[in-house]
């Protein structure tokens, strides 16, 4: 089943407040927090003003709300892929064939969720302004979801290189790495350019794909080899 934005149920009432949630997430990514008014939120969910503050309070509730959702959407994205590698390093020190399999499976979901049209769209440009101009609400996407997935990658990163796990140099790596899927969303307009294409699509996606597993593969083995000779 494909995943939703705040899904809810088929109540009257809590599909009032979802149409809120998603005008909110469209017109804070568009204008930011603080100039995204309730008005046009309200507007944009063809709402009244009244109801935010039945469902919500007022606006700053109503952005917690945003980026919880954002929050839940992004852990069900990875999910499988986490809860499954989470169970391997319970079962002891995985070795770097799984280790660069679990780099490769984190990388190819982002990528998917990217240019493949899904509910990632809608998330893209708050979860932009939040990394480029941290809210007080940041800690909300970061302890719970980004801190841990973060984490995750870099308990991967270091047992396919060899290097000391959470040391500085490999949360380092580990950014960098995971950095080669975000630049597809952070610079877009560029790749489309030097493509001579409106938008990416499945073929451009599986040939990123198989040139970010190519990159993973050389990255650790050079590094692996790196650290032998040393």
């Amino acid at each position: 089943m494909e995943r939703e934005l705040f899904p809810s149920s088929p109540n009257k009432g809590e599909q009032a407040r979802r149409k809120l949630l998603l005008a909110a997430l469209k017109k804070f990514g568009e204008k930011g927090y603080d100039n995204a008014s309730v008005r046009e939120i309200a507007d944009e969910a063809g709402q009244n003003v009244a109801a935010i503050a039945y469902y919500f309070v007022n606006k700053e509730t109503l952005y917690t709300a945003v980026l919880e959702g954002i929050g839940q959407y992004v852990q069900g994205v990875f999910g499988k892929v986490a809860e499954e590698a989470r169970e391997r390093f319970k079962e002891g020190r995985p070795d770097q064939k799984l280790a660069k399999s679990i780099m490769k499976r984190m990388m190819r979901t982002l990528l998917g969720e990217q240019l493949e049209g899904s509910e990632f769209e809608k998330i893209r440009l708050v979860m932009l302004r939040e990394q480029a101009a941290p809210s007080e609400k940041f800690d909300l996407l970061y302890e719970k979801t980004l801190r841990p997935l973060h984490q995750l990658f870099t308990r991967a990163v270091a047992v396919a290189t060899g290097e000391e796990a959470e040391s500085q140099q490999v949360i380092l790596r580990t950014h960098a790495i995971f950095g080669q899927v975000l630049v597809f969303t952070l610079a877009r307009a560029t790749i489309l350019r030097r493509l001579g294409v409106a938008k990416l699509d499945e073929s451009h996606t599986a040939q990123i794909a198989a040139i970010l597993d190519e990159h993973v593969e050389l990255i650790c083995e050079g590094l692996t080899t790196k650290g032998v000779q040393r």
